[in-house]
């Protein structure tokens, strides 16, 4: 493991330093592209369409990368919503884990959603839901089966992923995702603002400063209460999908997913849990680590039950 590598999984892994100053998300956002220029080396070669263009909205493109697996179509689908706390990250930040994916069988939509602070809540949420609604019709076009989708996304994109569903059921009262994979996502704000400072890589005063990027300054507890920024708290649980949830016991989301799967499970949703013993945030992009190996092939075990040939 080189020296690079081993900084990353320090970071994740340390409290923040008491003195540190405050980190805009521009500067987030660069940070995360460097350190998934280091995570995505070694990535499979694959197919991939780069900035498949989705739609025109205000000026700017929504675009996506697709993943198009090897094999005879049509392909199970997985909408892929990347993290990067709401101010980062790309399709290009999670390359290496979309062709893994794509490896194994499934068609990856990877969104470019709007990032904040340029575009706050509900901008990048919107992008989601018109992006899960675009593959639903367009999945025969593209080769997809349209009866075997699923939403993915890793810590803000599990967020999002979670959000995306209950707009969907609250919008439509049905959804076409047949599963959801939730990857140490952030699903109670409130809860991720009371994080003590001795939490790894992020605790509630340094989280202040995330939901001030993505909702602006003017943030109030109803806002951070809504379904659309805490989906823990969505009405409509128990039309979510059958729902994949991992975290590491070294993740300060830990709690919180595990009050999240036990809100599905009392909505009698299909909910499975996989906690790795040491593991930090961010780990699935982590291939050094044994809980990356181990948490890509019990995602696969899932979406192989859940989306059944």
């Amino acid at each position: 493991m080189d020296d690079s590598l081993d900084r990353i999984i320090r970071y994740f892994q340390s409290p923040v330093p008491a003195d540190l100053r405050r980190i805009t998300g521009l500067e987030t956002r660069r940070q995360w592209d460097v350190t998934a220029g280091i995570l995505n080396r070694g990535a499979p070669a694959g197919k991939v369409d780069r900035g498949h263009v989705i739609r025109f909205r205000r000026g700017k493109e929504l675009t996506a990368d697709l993943y198009p697996p090897n094999g005879s179509a049509p392909f199970p689908a997985i909408l892929f919503i990347h993290g990067g706390a709401w101010v980062g990250g790309s399709p290009r930040t999670h390359n290496k884990l979309a062709l893994r994916l794509a490896e194994r069988g499934y068609y990856v939509i990877s969104v470019e959603y709007a990032l904040a602070p340029e575009d706050r809540f509900p901008r990048g949420l919107e992008d989601c839901v018109f992006a899960a609604k675009w593959l639903e019709a367009e999945a025969e076009n593209l080769g997809i089966d349209g009866s075997r989708l699923a939403v993915m996304g890793d810590s803000a994109g599990g967020n999002l992923a979670a959000a995306t569903i209950h707009k969907l059921l609250a919008q439509d009262g049905t959804t076409a995702f047949r599963a959801a994979v939730l990857a140490y996502g952030v699903y109670d704000f409130l809860a991720m603002l009371e994080l003590p400072t001795t939490s790894p890589f992020v605790n509630g005063h340094t989280f202040a400063w995330q939901a001030e990027d993505y909702l602006g300054e003017a943030f109030d507890e109803a806002l951070l209460t809504s379904s659309e920024v805490s989906p823990r708290f969505s009405p409509y649980l128990e039309g979510f999908p059958p729902t994949f949830m991992s975290v590491g016991t070294n993740d300060p989301v830990l709690q919180q997913t595990l009050a999240f799967a036990e809100a599905l499970r009392a909505a009698e949703t299909q909910v499975e849990v996989s906690i790795y013993e040491g593991a930090m945030h961010a780990f699935l992009q982590i291939e050094e680590l044994q809980a990356a190996g181990e948490g890509l092939e019990d995602i696969v075990h899932f979406l192989q039950i859940s989306l059944p040939d």
